[in-house]
């Protein structure tokens, strides 16, 4: 459960401004920071919404913080001055390794150092997902096909279409939110009100199998099955011209799979042969 009176409060008192301090400076940043306070240790790693793990930043902090650019040392020992803690009260409430300055010897990644820099890569990886449809999109746009990118990039057809369509649903930063996956906005994305139920997983942290089926529930499963359906079609057409190009071959394997097909449909009693799509000679 998100505590949001401990997040408001830190953006009340940042005046929505940035509280990084340059420690070679001991000048704050002071630029405008209007979203959420950055969680020291990450919620993905186990990080609360707690006051002593908050700290507000602007997006050049932010940024550089989950590029690995800032030390979280830095930002403990910031958020102890704040708090009127030391910095080892601070790390100790949020469970997290602190280590003082010490420009002579770095201190050995211990384990949770290495969990926290893990989540970190996957947060980079799933920002990045939304550049790679950014950059296919583009690449669309120049007049590239699907089957070229597919070559050319090795990636498929149906990843391509996926990419692109979340970035389309999602163009800009600002209607994204960074604390949900890439995975919430591409489920959002499939549905009729995509903006309403990202809003709706960052609200009530729903995870993605709970957003899914959410959507399914309000919306019957009208728009995800009409994907589906387009999905099942195009891998029935591509197996339809596979099997239309054995058939025209006229040899022995032709004559087999004919019988076999033969077989599949009059076993099938709950599939009409007149209903399905018909080959070009008789089998």
């Amino acid at each position: 459960m998100r505590a949001k009176r401990a997040i408001q409060s830190i953006r009340e008192a940042s005046g929505h401004r940035c509280e990084y301090v340059d420690p070679a400076t001991v000048e704050r940043c002071n630029q405008p920071a209007e979203g959420e306070p950055h969680h020291i240790r990450t919620r993905g790693a186990g990080g609360e919404d707690r006051r002593e793990n908050l700290i507000q930043l602007c997006g050049v902090h932010h940024r550089m913080v989950h590029d690995g650019n800032l030390d979280r040392n830095q930002l403990i020992r910031i958020v102890a001055d704040r708090e009127g803690l030391e910095p080892e009260e601070v790390a100790d409430r949020i469970r997290l390794a602190y280590k003082a300055p010490d420009p002579v010897q770095p201190p050995e990644p211990k384990l949770e150092e290495l969990v926290q820099a893990y989540h970190q890569i996957d947060e980079q990886e799933q920002e990045s997902r939304f550049v790679k449809g950014q950059l296919l999109d583009a690449m669309l746009a120049a007049g590239a096909t699907q089957k070229y990118l597919s070559q050319e990039l090795g990636v498929s057809p149906s990843q391509i279409r996926e990419l692109v369509h979340v970035y389309r649903t999602f163009p800009d930063p600002a209607s994204r939110i960074p604390t949900l996956s890439w995975y919430h906005h591409r489920v959002a994305a499939r549905s009729s009100n995509p903006q309403k139920y990202l809003a709706l997983a960052a609200d009530q942290s729903v995870s993605i199998r709970q957003l899914r089926e959410q959507i399914l529930k309000d919306e019957e499963g009208e728009h995800l099955a009409a994907e589906d359906e387009s999905r099942d079609r195009k891998k029935a057409e591509k197996l339809l011209a596979e099997v239309r190009a054995v058939l025209d071959t006229g040899g022995e394997t032709a004559g087999w799979l004919a019988d076999r097909l033969r077989e599949e449909l009059e076993g099938r009693v709950d599939i009409d042969p007149g209903n399905c799509v018909t080959s070009r000679r008789p089998i």
